[in-house]
């Protein structure tokens, strides 16, 4: 087993061992989720870094809109998806469940399915703090979601706002995750394109900028490129969403690169992107994404773009190929139900209601307020 999955097992096996026996919480209450709750959220928004803390409005000059280009070779693709679920959270922790796929479409255009997940993960409270400094490590940063002592550097704090709640807990999870996958799918094929969920920002919260850098560097040993995009981008250009950006262009397959213009509002915040950010639309008659492009060593962005192109099948204006990682990375209804009946199972916990409010605000509700 190569290192990377090594080091995902190696968190999964530790965090087994760290769950409660059942003795221990027997009959503890627990709050399961409410399987009526909205979606996933990723924040694309290039918000402001602990390095930057002055955003400017972009200045919108048009920039030229090209087509993709018919006839470009095409060559293997490696879409990575991953998902969380918060089963439950009781007194002293959190309960989660984690799966992950990378679909891989090899040069005969056969499909093949590489799929990751773990059961019920009992996390309690007093581990926090040692489970992130793990995972930071895994991530290449032993200090990035911890403060370690000066002379032990041994963990001794949590940074703020990085599980400051259960929500946020969760997704460092979820991108952990991702991340090993990641880094072990930029290697499976050669001459391609890795294609993620998500966008290539660097110095977030979740993920240190070293990190995405090696990633980049392993892809370009491997001549790949990587595009990332983003379902529901949160960025806007002078005021302007970026799904509006190709409107003058109607009905084309087209793109045109967004960076520029954000390199003339302010180059340090522009340059927290690995790579180029481009708005695109994927068939005449679909949606406009976000897309960031980082070509292999001795590709241009439009080859990379063109190369990507012509090597998905779109359903709908979208990759299939990552709609496929992302069906193999989904938790239905069902099996949310199954997973939460494990874990009442395993430690004979106490569900405890949601509060609800209808019949006080009956015949108003409260969801669209």
């Amino acid at each position: 087993m190569n290192e990377v999955f090594s080091q995902l097992n190696e968190l999964l096996d530790q965090l087994e061992q760290l769950a409660p026996q059942p003795r221990e919480v027997q009959g503890t209450h627990v709050r399961y989720r409410n399987l009526l709750e909205g979606e996933e959220v990723v924040n694309d928004a290039l918000e402001s870094s602990d390095e930057d803390y002055e955003e400017e409005e972009a200045l919108w000059q048009a920039q030229e809109v090209k087509n993709f280009q018919a006839g470009t070779p095409s060559g293997p693709v490696v879409a990575i998806d991953s998902g969380i679920i918060r089963l439950g959270e009781t007194l002293d922790g959190l309960i989660i469940a984690l799966r992950g796929c990378a679909v891989v479409l090899n040069e005969q255009s056969r499909l093949s399915l590489n799929l990751f997940k773990s059961g019920p993960l009992y996390l309690r409270n007093r581990d926090k703090l040692k489970i992130l400094h793990l995972m930071g490590q895994h991530l290449g940063r032993d200090d990035f979601f911890v403060i370690l002592d000066d002379l032990s550097k041994t963990p001794k704090a949590i940074k703020r706002g990085v599980a400051d709640d259960y929500h946020q807990y969760a997704d460092r999870f979820r991108n952990w995750f991702e991340r090993l996958i990641q880094l072990e799918a930029v290697s499976s094929i050669k001459n391609g394109i890795i294609l993620i969920d998500g966008a290539l920002t660097l110095r977030t919260r979740d993920t240190p900028k070293l990190f995405l850098e090696t990633l980049a560097d392993r892809a370009n040993d491997h001549g790949n490129a990587i595009i990332a995009i983003s379902k529901q981008s949160r960025l806007e250009v002078n005021g302007t969403p970026l799904s509006f950006l190709l409107d003058d262009y109607p009905d084309q397959a087209c793109y045109r690169a967004v960076s520029p213009i954000l390199r003339q509002q302010d180059p340090a915040r522009a340059e927290r992107v690995l790579g180029n950010i481009y708005v695109a639309r994927l068939s005449p008659l679909g949606p406009c994404f976000r897309i960031d492009v980082k070509p292999t060593r001795g590709q241009s962005y439009d080859e990379a773009l063109n190369q990507f192109f012509a090597s998905c099948l779109m359903r709908a204006g979208y990759p299939d190929i990552l709609v496929r990682a992302h069906t193999h990375s989904y938790f239905t209804r069902a099996d949310v139900l199954e997973l939460q009946a494990q874990v009442g199972g395993r430690y004979d916990l106490k569900p405890r209601g949601e509060v609800d409010l209808s019949t006080i605000f009956t015949p108003f509700g409260g969801r669209f307020k």
